[in-house]
């Protein structure tokens, strides 16, 4: 593998030297990720509009991003990446040795580029979709549904007690195919607190069955719309049966 040369190395750290210092900036964190990956973090004192500034003009003069281009927060290129710390703690710029530019799909050094990590979560993110579509259809062509038109579920002691109070009225399970099976075209609803034999049951009327985005937009299972991405299926209930 081609490391990169003492050369490189001292290139990237006197540059981020010099950007740091001429923006002002006292405080930084810096790391290695690995041969071709390099890390900076700034505290959020420092504020957004500086964070940004400083890690673009890194990048520019580095040569890893061209002239004409500008990264915000959570924004990515081929070789650098500007995102905030999930604690909210720091602000974070990801970015390749200037050699790395040269790499390409299938070489040895690809695998250590911030772009190989773009492709990889691409990857993923079209696999995930793919996999959800499929539940959707199988929802649609009446293939991922229940067996019965009585469905049942296993509740912990608490959330079987604030539905059995009346507190809580909508359960709700992740959107999967065994999920799927399990509450599709149900009408009714059997509840165990626990997995003892001895645990108590009670069964509802089940109202409705709606899918459930990340924003907890609704929508009917059996008609999806475009764009709509179902993360969770929500079983309202309606009257206490038994």
């Amino acid at each position: 593998m081609k490391y990169p040369t003492t050369e490189e190395a001292s290139f990237v750290r006197e540059t981020l030297d010099r950007v740091i210092a001429k923006n002002g900036i006292d405080r930084f964190h810096y790391d290695l990720l690995n041969p071709f990956m390099h890390e900076v973090q700034l505290l959020v004192s420092v504020g957004k509009t500086k964070a940004v500034k400083t890690f673009n003009e890194l990048f520019h003069e580095l040569g890893v991003l061209p002239e004409d281009k500008r990264l915000g927060i959570g924004d990515g290129w081929d070789y650098c990446a500007i995102w905030a710390n999930d604690d909210g703690s720091t602000y974070g710029a990801t970015f390749n040795a200037p050699s790395a530019k040269d790499f390409k799909e299938g070489d040895e050094e690809y695998k250590f580029t911030v772009k190989a990590i773009f492709a990889e979560q691409a990857a993923e993110a079209e696999a995930e979709e793919a996999e959800m579509l499929a539940l959707v259809e199988g929802v649609k062509t009446g293939k991922l549904k229940s067996k019965s038109h009585d469905g049942y579920l296993v509740l912990k002691g608490e959330f079987y007690d604030a539905i059995e109070s009346g507190k809580k009225k909508v359960e709700y399970r992740d959107f999967t195919e065994y999920n799927l099976k399990r509450t599709i075209g149900i009408t009714t609803i059997r509840f165990n607190r626990g997995y003892t034999k001895s645990a108590k049951q009670m069964q509802w009327d089940v109202e409705k069955i709606v899918l459930l985005d990340g924003e907890d937009n609704e929508s009917d299972p059996f008609n999806v719309p475009d764009g709509f991405w179902p993360i969770a299926i929500a079983i309202h209930l309606g009257k206490r049966i038994a």
